[in-house]
């Protein structure tokens, strides 16, 4: 048997499988990577299950072939011991003393039952070496299998989370979308029903648009305008400026002013006189607010 297979399989096997366990339990989700590192894991487990399964295999065929051999050799030793007492049986016919031939191959037939018991004691021990050679890498070969079957489920356990996980990234991404266009709609819509209640009274009230103090006569005494007058355009908005302090970025200014990061290139495309690109501030430079 291969005492290299033996001594080292179980071991290495082990370590695997501890290690297997070790990463499913320190993190609930992997990466492909470690996906493809547990297959191969589990790869390298099926083939030294294979080779133990063959090795098994093997000392089984020597063991059958020391059986047999074992079973040739007792029915030589029972074929000598007739032989011997037959030999040593006296014979129905007077009594003829013993020539030199007779007790030579006595002799002989003493030597090889000898010869055969010895035989056969050396192939009984090497069956109970054999057999418990085959015990032992029977037991190695349950416990890899246990242990593979484990590996297997840590493995499908990681490749279902990491596909929940892939699952869910996408979801994140469109949440923190909608979350921005969201912020972004609420400050559009604050900033247009300011603008609306500069614009026009509220709907209801008797009183007319407000006036500077030195018009106020002449606003009595014209006649009323048509509505198409009154609703003057509003005077733009006076720009905003901001100046650059230490660590500030493009999106932070934009999150500052607007709610949201998404707008930091309305603020880039505003001030091309000053910053070239996202990453080209200079800290006291004045930006024009959009």
């Amino acid at each position: 048997m291969n005492r290299t297979f033996r001594i080292g399989l179980l071991p290495i096997a082990l370590a695997l499988t501890g290690s297997l366990r070790a990463d499913d339990q320190a993190a609930p989700a992997q990466h492909p990577d470690d996906t493809a590192t547990l297959r191969a894991d589990n790869k390298q487990l099926s083939d030294e299950l294979a080779a133990a399964w063959k090795e098994s295999d093997k000392l089984k065929a020597d063991l059958a072939a020391s059986q047999a051999a074992s079973a040739k050799s007792a029915d030589e030793a029972a074929d000598l011991r007739k032989q011997l007492d037959a030999a040593k049986a006296p014979k129905p016919e007077a009594a003829v003393p013993a020539d030199s031939d007779t007790a030579k191959q006595l002799a002989e037939l003493q030597d090889k039952l000898a010869v055969s018991l010895r035989s056969f004691s050396v192939l009984q021990d090497e069956n109970a070496q054999l057999k418990a050679s085959i015990e032992k890498a029977s037991a190695e070969n349950a416990g890899l299998t246990q242990q593979l079957e484990a590996a297997r489920s840590s493995n499908a356990s990681l490749q279902t989370q990491a596909a929940a996980t892939a699952q869910i990234e996408p979801l994140r991404t469109e949440l923190r979308q909608a979350q921005d266009v969201s912020s972004q709609l609420s400050i559009e819509n604050e900033q247009l029903r300011t603008r609306l209640a500069l614009q026009s009274p509220s709907p209801g009230s008797s009183r007319p648009a407000p006036t500077r103090p030195g018009q106020a006569m002449t606003a009595a005494a014209a006649p009323a305008p048509a509505p198409e007058e009154a609703a003057a355009a509003p005077p733009p908005p006076a720009p905003k400026t901001y100046v650059v302090v230490e660590g500030d970025t493009l999106t932070k200014i934009s999150r500052k002013f607007f709610g949201t990061s998404a707008r930091w290139e309305d603020i880039l495309k505003a001030n091309r006189d000053v910053v070239k690109d996202e990453k080209g501030l200079v800290v006291g430079s004045t930006l024009k607010i959009p």
